[in-house]
């Protein structure tokens, strides 16, 4: 079989590169696309005879054709956009071989991946910084054959382009066994460009200062060359990958070599999105961004959520992820759901985590309690009233996507998370161009219009810090890092309000929520039925000497593992994971069950030993 191909020809006005008005597109797309085409005019025939007979059935096997057709539609449409990466790596070989006879320099260049498709606009767009990597390689990476043999290394130097399918993106790859980034030059030449201050190299961790490399004209060329030094750093790399909803990552080791990692979207046309609504509009959240998404119920919002300075955070895994409340962002009316009246109205709250605290009420919401309580004739009445929160309706909860972007990472909060839809991209008007905050926009299935957000023009227009800076204040205020000693994982969840425990997180196999009428005791001993078969469960309450814990409608289980077997431990939450350094104390507070105690975060907390456990509440499986 002769596989041919064709040029599609595009009018001037609507090629999007003036450069290159064309595209090759193999012969059999295009016959897969006439195909579709056809079978596309059937299923409207039937669906427009199953309306006007009135025949659901009809109507209903049309329908779903159709939207099986449409959805191969769009899959063909896309590969006919879709190019090797080929069409810009291949003069690689020509930029590399030029730069390392000019710089006196023996480099072989390896390129996998040529075969990867991407679509042609990305490709396009990506060709620049590309180039811009590739010389950086040849010219500030790669030593000179009498360098590198001092070095004890191969006299030819080595450049890897690499690019391949992962997740549903394109990663490409770039590295080199030159002799790396040196930390210490780079923020030395920051502080003298005046682009840091001396105070804050100190509290800065290695790959920070390496990451220093991204500011603006930021340059380590000793002199102005043909090459380099001409004022065009990474800054502009970065931005022109993150215009494309792209990540770039920097790894270097100083005398080994640098790799950097970008990642990118398959195409721009039609991406995947989360859908949220703020008031009664609705916003896109594009998935590349999308990390995972929270819900914080209303009874546990004043323990997740904390205040640093003026700003709110949530803790997450041990890091402190900054909140954005994209209400206050766009100058939306907030709204709340009465618990008792069910109607909606306007929530004044300043504070997210404001849960009826006097010392955080607006001064309108202060003079209304005043009145209230002037009215209420019972004191008993008054004190329910004051200490009940009418919005501890489960519909109020906080709704929290975790979205990242580059250097930015923040938590973004939205009325109410939809559905996952795959949109199509449209331009916004020309009255929007100035709205940094939004990317393009779509238009749902309703025929209502939907913005797009940009993640990284609003935590620009927040003045967020980057999480390097956030990572920064984080290990600061849990204390310093205590080198040459490593990290262990930990699981923090309370038996009480006093009682505070630990579980080393390699130990957990996964947390479960189940309805307390689910768990079933069976002699001495509680099970609860899971995942096919029975889950055996047990208590701190069993082996320490404390306090059973409160019966709740639901109820939080930790599973834990000792070799294959599994049993579930009965906790309340909250329950957080994060990093410490361990030292334990295993002399003062050390029993069955308890290799000891240590303080984190001001408490005394009793650290679980998980086989000591089984021991005690299943000896015959130890």
């Amino acid at each position: 079989m002769i596989e041919m191909s064709a040029d599609i020809k595009n009018k001037p006005e609507d090629a999007g590169d003036k450069g290159n008005a064309s595209i090759r597109v193999n012969v059999g797309l295009l016959d897969t696309l006439m195909t579709l085409a056809g079978e596309l005019v059937l299923s409207r025939n039937q669906l427009l005879q199953g309306v006007t007979t009135d025949n659901i059935k009809a109507t209903e096997v049309s329908s779903q054709r159709i939207d099986m057709i449409t959805s191969e539609l769009q899959e063909t449409i896309m590969r006919t956009r879709m190019q090797p990466m080929a069409n810009i790596f291949n003069k690689f070989n020509r930029v590399v071989r030029d730069l390392s006879g000019q710089l006196g320099k023996s480099i072989d260049l390896v390129i996998e991946g040529k075969e990867v498709e991407l679509d042609k606009t990305i490709l396009e767009s990506i060709s620049d910084p590309l180039t811009h990597l590739v010389r950086n390689c040849v010219d500030h990476g790669i030593e000179t054959p009498g360098e590198r043999e001092k070095e004890g290394k191969n006299a030819i130097g080595k450049i890897i382009l690499r690019a391949f399918h992962d997740a549903g993106q394109i990663n490409i790859h770039i590295s080199d066994d030159g002799k790396g980034l040196d930390p210490e030059k780079i923020s030395a030449l920051a502080v003298s460009k005046g682009l840091i201050t001396e105070q804050q190299v100190p509290g800065m961790s290695e790959k920070q200062k390496m990451e220093l490399i991204f500011l603006p004209s930021f340059s380590t060329a000793e002199k102005i060359t043909d090459v380099s030094g001409r004022g065009v750093g990474m800054d502009v790399v970065v931005t022109n990958i993150e215009n494309l909803g792209g990540i770039l990552e920097l790894d270097s080791k100083k005398g080994v070599g640098t790799s950097i990692q970008i990642k990118l979207p398959l195409t721009l046309a039609i991406i995947p999105s989360q859908i949220t609504s703020v008031g009664r509009d609705r916003y896109a959240v594009p998935q590349v961004n999308l990390d995972e998404l929270l819900r914080i119920p209303v009874g546990q919002i004043k323990e997740k959520i904390e205040k640093v300075g003026d700003a709110e955070v949530v803790r997450l895994r041990g890091e402190l992820l900054p909140l954005l409340d994209l209400s206050k962002m766009l100058d939306i009316e907030k709204k709340y759901i009465d618990l008792e009246s069910g109607m909606e109205l306007s929530d004044r709250r300043e504070d997210i985590a404001d849960r009826r605290s006097k010392q955080h009420l607006t001064t309108g919401e202060a003079i209304g309690e005043t009145i209230i309580e002037k009215s209420i004739d019972s004191v008993s009445d008054w004190q329910a009233r004051k200490t009940k929160d009418r919005r501890s309706n489960q519909n109020n909860a906080i709704n929290i996507a975790v979205v990242s972007s580059g250097a930015y990472k923040y938590g973004l909060i939205v009325d109410q998370l939809h559905d996952s839809e795959e949109i199509v991209v449209k331009p916004v008007g020309r009255h929007l161009k100035k709205c940094t905050a939004f990317a393009g926009a779509t238009i749902m299935g309703d025929g209502k219009v939907a913005l797009i957000i940009d993640i990284t023009n609003l935590a620009q227009m927040a003045c967020l810090s980057t999480m390097s800076e956030v990572k920064q204040f984080t290990s600061s205020k849990e204390g310093a890092v205590q080198t040459g000693k490593e990290k262990t994982a930990l699981l923090t969840f309370k038996n009480s309000d006093k009682d505070f425990f630990a579980v080393p997180l390699d130990c957990v196999d996964r947390i479960e929520r189940v309805q307390t009428s689910e768990i079933e005791q069976i002699g001495e001993s509680k099970v609860v039925q899971y995942r096919g078969g029975a889950l055996p469960l047990c208590e701190l309450s069993q082996v320490v000497n404390i306090d059973a814990i409160p019966v709740r409608e639901q109820q939080e289980i930790i599973v834990l593992r000792v070799g294959t077997r599994e049993f579930g431990l009965l906790v309340i939450p909250p329950l957080d994971a994060f990093e410490v350094v361990l030292d334990i104390d295993d002399n003062t507070l050390k029993q069955h069950g308890i290799s000891g105690s240590m303080i984190i975060k001001g408490h005394t907390t009793l650290i679980i030993d998980v086989p000591g456990l089984a021991r005690v509440i299943k000896p015959e499986w130890v």
